[in-house]
């Protein structure tokens, strides 16, 4: 009996609005955020898809093998170039392109074919190759 007296006082709006106007908030806040990364997503490969392009533009870097990866304008260049000089230009070309905030330049300077040959690496080394 206490219970139910409790219960009357404490119910001052019918539960099926209340709870309908909260589902709707809350659906509506994630469309809004699926939205917002599917659009990050889309800027994100359109610009490194731009920068692909300028790269492969660039008479010097047109025959290197480079990508370009980014997220929210930062842009990770990858790939290989044979020496030094090519790895700056490579920068260089894409932090010019527009939207790029930060480029970071990971570009390998492989001086000729990139498998060495030499003595045996030690038992528990780490070792890193290529493949094509």
């Amino acid at each position: 009996m206490l219970l139910s007296a409790v219960m009357r006082k404490t119910r001052l709006l019918p539960a099926g609005p209340l709870i309908g106007a909260f589902l709707a908030v809350a659906l509506l806040g994630v469309g809004c955020g699926s939205t917002q990364y599917a659009q990050r997503r889309e800027a994100d490969q359109r610009l490194s898809a731009n920068v692909g392009e300028r790269l492969a533009a660039e008479p010097a870097l047109s025959s290197s093998r480079l990508q370009a990866r980014s997220h929210r304008g930062v842009v990770a260049l990858l790939g290989e170039v044979p020496d030094e000089n090519l790895k700056g230009e490579a920068g260089r070309v894409a932090s010019e392109v527009p939207g790029v905030a930060r480029v970071n330049n990971l570009i390998l300077v492989v001086k000729g074919d990139s498998e060495t040959g030499g003595s045996t690496p030690a038992t528990g080394a780490l070792l890193m190759t290529r493949t094509d």
